[in-house]
């Protein structure tokens, strides 16, 4: 993957596209996760949200946007943490049942910013 690539064509992107990308990645992860299958394709999904993130908050006017840039960063530490301990994670029923349930989380937190961002 080239990520400069891919971060080039991500910024050229509106907040609301950058923000339903990021929302789908967290969509296909909670699939992963919930039936256990491609680790490898959801723990990309994990690596790519974080450059999302990476590449996202700098960019945010905080004066109009605190509570996005604050959302984005929590969500960054949580997928650092799964990141860290991944194979564990994913190879434990209950805990990648969690992260299903928290990657849905996530994903319907970040909906309801698209709503308010294309208002």
């Amino acid at each position: 993957m080239n990520w400069e690539i891919l971060k080039t064509r991500y910024l050229q992107t509106s907040r609301t596209s950058q923000m339903d990308s990021l929302s789908l990645n967290l969509t296909r992860l909670q699939t992963l996760a919930a039936s256990g299958v491609e680790d490898s394709v959801a723990h990309h999904l994990v690596r790519e949200s974080q450059f999302f993130i990476e590449w996202t908050v700098p960019v945010i006017d905080l004066e109009t946007d605190m509570t996005l840039a604050t959302e984005l960063l929590s969500l960054q530490r949580q997928l650092s943490r799964w990141k860290l301990s991944w194979a564990d994670l994913w190879n434990n029923e209950p805990e990648r049942q969690k992260i299903a349930a928290v990657a849905q989380t996530w994903c319907e937190q970040l909906q309801g910013q698209v709503s308010v961002i294309a208002s």
